[in-house]
């Protein structure tokens, strides 16, 4: 909880990646970041709230960031926000890295129903109350993005940038020229802010800038 607005972090599949279950206090609706292998801990976590999972939003198109979407959208009619670039990671298993082996949800092909701008400009979002800026962070995916609630200084950066490391570039659309280009953003941001990355734990800006400069 902080002031206003809860951010309910959970591990979800083998692959331990972090999906994180936002609501105002207040309202009545809630979102979803990154809700990937664990379609039955995120179910819990939203009956539990008691909020209406109204919009699932993704930083990238990997599967384990994406496995519970098309169930939640089925479930919930919640809508699903990725960016053009990754939106076919979400309708072809292959293009996701889907691997049955690794997994314990199966792969079932959705659409988005609000994709982000496909252009390189910083982009507004406002969901559920919360008020994010979007922005491109490619590198380990074509379409990764980052988004910034700026409010409640707290910063979902996918699997670009965690806390004490960064995301592959060696998948397919992967790029380390724009992976610097996109670190190289984050890590001149608001050193207050908290940073809620894609695996591993949370940890301040601050923090995070500090090690990159050892």
């Amino acid at each position: 909880m902080m002031n206003d607005l809860t951010i309910r972090q959970m591990e979800l599949g083998p692959l331990q990646a972090n999906a994180y279950l936002l609501w105002r206090e207040g309202r009545d609706d809630c979102l979803i970041i990154d809700p990937g292998d664990d379609l039955d801990s995120i179910v819990r976590a939203v009956e539990f709230s008691g909020k209406r999972l109204t919009d699932i939003l993704l930083t990238h198109g990997h599967f384990d960031h994406i496995l519970a979407a098309a169930p939640l959208k089925e479930k919930y009619g919640a809508r699903i926000h990725v960016h053009p670039y990754d939106s076919h990671m979400l309708m072809v298993s292959g293009a996701s890295l889907y691997n049955p082996a690794w997994c314990r949800l199966p792969f079932v092909s959705v659409s988005a129903d609000e994709p982000y701008p496909s252009g390189d400009a910083d982009w507004h979002l406002s969901v559920c109350g919360i008020n994010f800026t979007g922005f491109r962070t490619p590198g380990h995916t074509p379409g990764s993005i980052c988004l910034l609630d700026e409010e409640h200084r707290a910063l979902f950066t996918g699997d670009t940038l965690f806390a004490y490391s960064y995301g592959r570039t060696d998948f397919p659309g992967g790029s380390d020229e724009e992976m610097n280009a996109s670190l190289g953003r984050l890590l001149c941001m608001d050193a207050g802010l908290t940073v809620y990355s894609g695996h591993g734990e949370a940890d301040t800006m601050d923090a995070i800038a500090r090690r990159w400069r050892r």
